[in-house]
């Protein structure tokens, strides 16, 4: 025959009333009412009991049927369960593992403490409580012989959000154990369970060490919308009297971690430092009423003495400094009247101004300035950003890296590849994020400059290749020399039948008038020209910086489409989710800096394919 033991909890409460009935009389009768009563619940008269080492408490539970009521002559089932987090439970022990309980539905269980632990830490364990199919009543034991207290925690939802309505908070009590810790994203169940009841009250914790409490505050399904934790110290506590400790719960935003492509517009409402520089240098292709021929003159001349460190090749002839050839040149420059029309000019420049047919108004020359200056009144910056986790709530790192420039004032304007700039610092590592009330704010920390290379004057020079060199040369690219050299080329003169060709057609046309043998200005012509290309090419680099020229801080709401707690976005262009990001923006060039403001609006880049 089996041991009661071996009988299921529910038979063996029947196995003794039936027996008790065997005992008093040779008749069976019917079981109480009692029987038909469930127990649907278990209940102590604490939630914890604190223990000096070698100590015994009372601990009382009761059982209790589907109404509430009392459930007499119920079989309880009494363990101790060990805390894996601590060596054991000392060698503790019950005055019984098995009890029924009396008219009131009650059983007094005798816990009895061994050995606790050193450096007045508690020793924890649980004794677990069973009755029939009610759901298991673990109560946490400590062993300690330090002074105890209770501690009511109190949570603060703080910047609450009408959209987020809470529906309960939960409250995590960990003993001996820090908020670092403590996973916030996954919290392990502490040894006194979770409670939903606010205040919460906490009794017998010790009045040393660090306990960490951490409060949760949910919405209707269960998601964490507000978040805290805070260590409260054993040594502030009074053994006397309840202390009330107050619980800040932040609202949790979408976290900004992941890898974006971003797209960052700047509006240059004021000249750019080193903008009229250039305007200026291409203006001298249209100073003058004789230009470009004029130019062409000044360029060739110049040539004609070399390059030296008094007198450069600069395309700005030096009185007297070009050699007899050049003085010869320069005399039949002399204006032969107060006419400022090139047509009216009986000298060298309108003659050479001649050279050029009538097609030449439709190279617009004057207008070349003011296309730069339309280039240059804003700037799209493409780039890529990767946030990672910085180790600290809220602190994140940010990796940004640019991609390509576009000058979208241009008539024709397309993005330009970093690659093909050549910039030789196009990214800037770990940036300072941090995640603040919905909005990831990037900074730049002395230590880590959120700055980059930009070549913004490389990027012009390509812009302006494309949207207005190229439409004039009537190909689809081309460069500042070919430019010139397409330009001069426009300049014809026949020469007894054979018709020469820019340096020709000067070197014709000049050597003739100063009676010079053929040839006697073609080398200047073809050197002019060049430092002439090189003067309008080099014009760009007033707009390029030394080093980080380009430096960025800012600000763009944290977008979460999906309610995944993962942001979606960063910044975006419908306003009901926040509206784009802001930068502050400082570019510094040759010709000086500026500060300038941006917006921007990054999306999460899509998974690389497997």
């Amino acid at each position: 025959m089996g041991s009661f033991a071996n009988f299921p909890a529910r038979g063996r409460w029947a196995l003794l009333v039936a027996l008790t009935v065997a005992c008093s009389s040779h008749t069976l009768l019917p079981l109480p009412d009692a029987a038909a009563i469930e127990p649907s619940s278990i209940e102590a008269t604490s939630d914890t009991v604190a223990i000096p080492p070698f100590g015994s408490r009372q601990l009382v539970f009761h059982v209790r049927g589907p109404q509430g009521q009392a459930v007499p002559g119920a079989v309880m089932d009494f363990s101790i369960v060990d805390d894996p987090n601590t060596p054991g439970s000392g060698g503790a022990q019950l005055s019984f593992s098995s009890a029924i309980t009396d008219d009131d539905g009650a059983v007094t269980l005798q816990v009895i403490a061994g050995q606790g632990l050193t450096e007045e830490k508690p020793l924890a364990f649980k004794v677990r409580a069973s009755a029939g199919d009610a759901p298991t009543l673990d109560i946490p034991i400590f062993v300690t012989s330090v002074a105890l207290a209770s501690v009511e925690i109190v949570p603060v939802i703080l910047d609450q959000s009408p959209l987020d309505p809470v529906a309960k908070i939960r409250v995590y009590f960990y003993d001996d154990t820090s908020c670092s810790n403590v996973s916030l994203a996954n919290p392990a169940p502490p040894l006194r369970g979770m409670r939903t009841v606010t205040p919460a009250i906490f009794t017998n914790v010790v009045t040393s060490g660090v306990h960490a409490i951490l409060g949760q505050a949910v919405d209707s399904q269960g998601s964490v919308v507000s978040e805290g934790c805070a260590d409260v110290f054993g040594a502030s506590l009074s053994a006397q009297q309840l202390t009330s400790v107050l619980l800040p719960l932040a609202r949790l935003y979408p976290s900004p971690e992941g890898r974006f492509v971003a797209v960052s517009q700047f509006s240059f409402g004021s000249s750019l430092p080193g903008s009229e520089s250039v305007q200026q240098t291409w203006s001298e292709l249209s100073s003058d009423a004789c230009d470009p021929a004029r130019l062409w003159l000044d360029c060739t001349i110049d040539a004609l003495s070399g390059s030296s460190a008094e007198d450069p090749l600069d395309c700005q002839p030096v009185d007297g400094g070009e050699g007899p050839l050049g003085e010869l040149l320069t005399a039949r420059r002399a204006v032969s009247d107060a006419s400022s029309a090139c047509a009216d000019r009986l000298n060298l420049d309108a003659r050479v101004y001649a050279l050029f047919p009538a097609s030449l108004d439709a190279w617009q020359l004057a207008g070349l300035p003011h296309e730069l200056g339309q280039d240059l009144t804003g700037l799209t910056v493409e780039s890529t950003l990767t946030v990672t986790a910085a180790g600290a709530s809220n602190v994140f790192n940010v990796d940004h890296q640019l991609t390509a420039l576009d000058l979208p004032g241009a008539a024709i304007h397309s993005s330009i590849p970093m690659s093909a700039l050549a910039a030789p610092a196009p990214e800037a590592e770990f940036a300072s994020g941090v995640s603040l009330a919905g909005q990831l704010n990037i900074s730049t920390p002395p230590a880590h400059p959120h700055g980059f290379t930009l070549e913004l004057g490389s990027a012009t020079r390509f812009t302006f290749a494309a949207s207005s060199l190229a439409p004039r040369l009537g190909v689809q690219a081309t460069d500042v020399s070919a430019f010139v050299e397409a330009l001069v080329n426009l300049a014809t003169r026949d020469d007894s039948g054979t018709v020469l060709r820019g340096c020709d057609a000067l070197d014709s046309l000049l050597c003739a008038e100063v009676e010079q043998a053929p040839g006697c200005v073609n080398a200047a012509c073809l050197a002019g020209l060049k430092a002439l290309a090189q003067l309008l090419d080099t014009s760009f680099s007033a707009l390029d910086g030394q080093d980080l020229d380009f430096l960025l801080s800012g600000s763009a709401p944290i977008v979460d489409r999906d309610g995944d707690g993962h942001a979606d976005a960063l910044g975006s262009t419908s306003y009901d989710l926040g509206g784009p990001g802001v930068w502050s923006a400082m570019f510094k060039n040759r010709s000086g800096s500026a500060s300038v403001y941006g917006s921007w609006t990054a999306e999460r880049a899509a998974a690389p394919s497997p």
